[in-house]
């Protein structure tokens, strides 16, 4: 059973439009999903890889079994150093696991704080034009 972050090398076994199916050393299979393979969009996986090719990636999740799920993605951003980014954020969409950088603000607060400045603005202006 693998860790999440934990840096793997597996073994393209399968390719399909919708994502890679890979192999570990230890025959368990796993996926990583189109949108994990690059942080642009890949028209065609086979141009980009091909059966039999190792790739590294970051463990996103096992179920401690016989899968698990990769992100080459992930790694990339993180350029294998892990300690140098905040301890990353993992949140579940359904059953689904997905890496955030904690490091970016998001959610509501950035909108949160240009309304107030906004509104701070727009009041001012106000009582100077009264």
């Amino acid at each position: 059973m693998y860790r999440i972050g934990d840096i793997i090398e597996v073994k393209i076994i399968g390719i399909r439009a919708y994502g890679l199916f890979v192999t570990d050393q230890k025959d368990r299979k796993g996926l990583i999903h189109v949108s994990e393979c690059d942080d642009g969009f890949i028209k065609n996986l086979q141009v980009k890889f091909a059966v039999g090719q190792k790739v590294k990636a970051i463990v996103m999740e096992d179920d401690g079994d016989k899968k698990f799920s990769l992100s080459i993605r992930a790694l990339k951003e993180t350029k294998g150093n892990l300690k140098d980014y905040p301890r990353p954020v993992t949140f579940y969409v359904g059953r689904k696991r997905y890496w955030t950088k904690s490091h970016y603000i998001s959610g509501f607060e950035p909108l949160s704080r240009e309304a107030k400045v906004s509104r701070k603005e727009k009041e001012k202006e106000f009582h100077e034009n009264a």
